[in-house]
Order: structure tokens, then sequence, then C-alpha cells
């Protein structure tokens, strides 16, 4: 029986690049896989986590001044976020997660001020280098200096630099493996941690990478049996033996029917067979394929590795077969995982890159910290994660509007829930009500008291028609 005798750093060292190899073999080759990471991407980071800007003093009202030149400047930043000039903030984010999810870890880099051979993609002056894992050797231990795996440590673990490959060393062009030292203040390491002082992290497919392998090649033999199968054919049923025998003449490999050589019978749509010698007959060569035990058997497959990787088995299979009780209970259910990576997320990525921006807005005279104001202040900020999607969207906008007429929930959070920005939708509103002032008012507007009491009712109707 296998046992993990080790630390978690020794599991590491041991599994980490192969499992990192072949998670991206599978993210290449193979569609579930390319699909669970579409999924842990999509319910993470979705289309980019926002940033809205709140900044306050504890205990005090949001200045508005400032949230919106913060904004104006953050937009902007949005475009040109990263050193190449390639991706927006938005394909940074799914660039990232899907690293951390695949890869089990990534690297970045944060770059503020003047820095030789480098253009800041707008005017404040902040970029991040995105830094793939192995660009950090897992086999560079010096325990004289700390170094474990690629991390220099202090004494109590903590990581104060990491060794870098001067060029990715899978690179054609990669010339030499030098190493260079970078110091954790500016240079970020996101993990993957499955153990207590673990190093270095390890995909979201480990436990479940033997799975996929086993249903990738069982799909793959399932499908050539299926070809083969596709190709149909046809044997003739001799009768009486004594009526063919080798025809000399051709060296014995042809055999003769009552004088004659064998014929060769050309399938065609319709035909008819009208020269069978005495004592033949046509039959099919049976085939077992499709088999029909194949999906069940990758259904299950599938649904024990997507408790393994973290998405919902619905979603990994495309199978959406159930009641609306049964989907939403499976949603709400691994809408809590997407929540949690979505928080870590934020937490280890985008609100310390939000801080460094605010930092690189205040050293380059792009804002004034206002009197008595710290820069905590200045950042504080509300985060936008993807929403949880809609089974029935008429039962969700019923549910949550009854919420707010109860006073459970404050119009900002619904708006929120929605993936909007509550004081652009405010700022909308008040648009949309001056352009229409001289408007009649619709027939159709109704008081919100009217409104809660018909969104009962068709709450009660839907039980109804439920139960």
């Amino acid at each position: 029986m296998a046992r993990d005798w080790g630390s978690g750093n020794a599991i590491a060292g041991m599994d980490a690049r192969q499992l990192r190899d072949q998670a991206r073999h599978l993210d290449r080759d193979l569609d579930l896989a390319t699909n669970a990471l579409n999924v842990l991407v999509q319910n993470t980071v979705g289309s980019g986590i926002d940033v809205l800007s709140a900044p306050r003093r504890p205990g005090e009202a949001i200045n508005r001044e400032l949230a919106q030149q913060l904004d104006d400047l953050w937009d902007a930043w949005w475009d040109r976020p990263e050193v190449t000039f390639t991706h927006d903030y938005g394909a940074c984010q799914q660039l990232l997660a899907r690293s951390l999810f695949r890869d089990g870890e990534f690297f970045y880099q944060d770059l503020v001020g003047p820095i030789s051979f480098l253009e800041h993609g707008t005017d404040v002056p902040y970029s991040i280098e995105m830094i793939e894992a192995d660009l950090c050797p897992l086999d560079f231990n010096d325990p004289s200096r700390g170094i474990l795996q690629g991390v220099e440590r202090n004494a109590w673990g903590r990581a104060v630099a990491y060794h870098l490959y001067k060029q990715h060393p899978g690179d054609p062009l990669a010339r030499t493996l030098d190493t260079k030292r970078v110091s954790a203040e500016y240079l970020h390491h996101v993990a993957n941690l499955t153990r207590l002082h673990q190093v270095r992290g390890l995909s979201v497919f480990a436990s479940a990478m033997s799975r996929f392998e086993d249903v990738k090649d069982y799909e793959e033999s399932e499908r050539i049996a299926a070809k083969v199968a596709a190709a149909l054919t046809f044997q003739i049923k001799k009768g009486d033996g004594t009526l063919y025998q080798a025809d000399a003449s051709l060296g014995g490999v042809a055999v003769m029917e009552q004088g004659r050589t064998v014929r060769e019978l050309q399938m065609a749509p319709g035909m008819i067979f009208d020269d069978l010698l005495p004592g033949e007959s046509i039959e099919t060569l049976a085939s077992n394929r499709p088999n029909p035990n194949a999906a069940p058997w990758r259904k299950e497959q599938l649904r024990a590795a997507a408790g393994g990787i973290g998405v919902s088995y619905s979603s990994l299979s495309l199978d959406y077969n159930g009641t609306y009780s049964a989907q939403r209970q499976e949603l709400v259910e691994k809408w809590g995982s997407y929540l949690m990576l979505a928080e870590q997320f934020i937490a280890r990525v985008v609100r310390p890159q939000r801080q460094r921006f605010v930092e690189a807005c205040l050293l380059s005279g792009r804002l004034r910290l206002p009197k008595g104001w710290t820069r905590r202040d200045l950042a504080a900020s509300t985060y936008v994660r993807p929403v949880m999607p809609w089974i029935d969207p008429l039962k969700e906008a019923n549910a949550r509007g009854e919420a707010e007429d109860r006073g459970w929930v404050s119009p900002q959070q619904n708006t929120l829930q929605y993936g909007n920005n509550p004081n652009e939708v405010l700022r909308q509103r008040e648009d949309w009500a001056e352009q229409t002032r001289d408007l009649p008012p619709p027939a159709a507007s109704i008081d919100p008291a009217t409104r809660a009491q018909f969104r009962a009712s068709v709450v009660r109707n839907q039980l109804r028609s439920d139960n």
C-alpha cells in the first residue's frame, strides 16, 4: 500500500513537474480536461474580477470625487496592465487562474516606476509581468542559503526571494539555464497548496489524473471499434464443400466453384443477388459496437472526477438532465467552492495588484492623498466576482426582489449580484429619468407595494405548480 511518508515538499518535488506536464497534455489533447479548466476559470474570475473604488476613512462615507478619479485611471490601466501589451486585465486574470488550476502555481512580478527598457502601458507607472512555473526550477536546492525548490526562505519559512531562469528552459531560443535572484517584495508566488509548509503547488488534476487518462484511452478504443464496425462486411455462406476445389493453374491460391473462379460481388444500394450458387446465402458479420455500456461507464467516471477537480458533474459532462430542484441544489453546493476559489484569487492576486496600482498613482502624482488619509483608506474597494447563473430567472428574480422589499438585502447588493456597478446603474437610471421627464408615465407603472403583492402571488403560484 502506497503511503505519503515524506513532507509536502518531498511529494511536490517528486510529482509536481510530471503532473504539470501531464495536465498540460490533457488540456491540449482532451476536450474534457479543457472544459474542466474552462468551468473553473469561468466561475472563478469570469471575464475578469472588476474593482469598484470605494475610498473612505473608517466610519465615514465614500469620497465620490476620489472614487471617480480612481475609476477613470483604473479603466485606462485595465486595457494595458502587463509588459507585453498583449492582454487586458481580464485576460490576464483568466491566464493566471488557468495556470493556477492546470499547473498548480504561477508567478507575477510588480514593476513600479521607471525601469530600464520598460514602457508602461498608461500614465500610471505600474505594470505586471506574468511568469510560468517552469522558470522557477524545482530541482534547485541549496540548504546553506535556505533555498528549497527554487524558493529562498528565512528561518521561519517565509519566502524572501525566488531564483528564476533568465530564459524559459523549454524555449527553442533558450541558450542558457543561468538563474537570477528576485526579491519576494516584488515577485509573488501563487500556488495550489494542500499541505502545511508546502512550497510548490500541485495541479487540481492530481487526484483525477489516472481517471482522465482511463477515460481518454477508453473513448479512443471505442471510437476505433465503432469505425471498424461501421465498415459493414458481408460473407457468402457456402453450401456443399465438395462442389469447390483449388485451381492448380493459379497455384492453388484461387478457389474454384464448379469449374469457375471465385467472383467478387460489388455492393450497391438496393442491389439484388441473382447469381448465388446452389446452397449459398448472404449474411453480415455481427458487430457489438457501439457498446451500450460505454455511456454509463463514462458517466460514472466523470461524476467521480468532477468531485476531485472541484467542478460540478453537469458542467463537466454537459449533461443537464434532472429536475429544477436537483440542478439548483447541485449549483448551490458547487457555487460555494467557486466562491472560495474566487475569494482566494482576490486575496492573493487582485487585491495586492490593486494596492500597488494605488501606490503607483500616488507616486506618479496622478492622485493626491487627502490630509489624514492612509493608502489603505484610498485603496478601499469592492471586488465584483462572477455571479451565480440562474436556472429559472423568474423564480430567482422574484426571490431577490422579495428579499429587497423585506429589507434583508440592499439594492446595491442585488445590483452586484447581477454583476453590475451600482453607481453606474444609478447614473444610467438618473440619465434615463432626465431624458423621459417630459414624457407621460407608462400605463403599466405600479407602486412598490403593489409590485410586492404581485410578486408574492406569483411565488405562491410557482410553489403550487412545483408541488
